[in-house]
């Protein structure tokens, strides 16, 4: 794995990095969650983007691994990234399910819009990897 570089607010339009290891951590365990329900999603239908969303997601869980250990110094208690996870898992999955389920047209088109919304938001922490 190439590992992760981080879009820490240097470039024009680019989201900033929380300040703590703890927010951090936060912020990884809930995109690792979303990429890890997309990715899911990806290889039940057979899309071609389920490989790159699982390696988003290590990408996520290798940066949490980093600050976990700040983040448990700031008061994070053991187990905690596994339910920030689950958090993101369950709202992307909340998302998929209402967009491909749902027999209100409204709904499911707020539920795909929401769905690339959160998922943007975490493709957007990390920069392409370098060839």
């Amino acid at each position: 794995m190439a590992g992760a570089a981080l879009c820490g607010g240097a470039a024009a339009g680019a989201p900033a990095l929380p300040a703590f290891s703890h927010q951090r951590a936060h912020l990884f365990a809930i995109c690792s969650g979303r990429l890890a329900a997309l990715a899911t999603h990806q290889s039940s239908t057979q899309q071609a983007a389920a490989p790159e969303s699982r390696r988003l997601q290590a990408e996520f869980d290798m940066l949490l691994d980093a600050v976990m250990p700040d983040a448990m110094d700031q008061g994070v208690p053991d187990g905690q990234a596994d339910r920030w996870r689950s958090q993101g898992w369950s709202e992307i999955a909340g998302h998929l399910a209402n967009a491909y389920y749902s027999f209100d047209a409204t709904v499911a088109e707020y539920a795909r819009n929401a769905t690339a919304d959160r998922i943007a938001e975490c493709r957007d922490l990390l920069l392409p990897p370098t060839p």
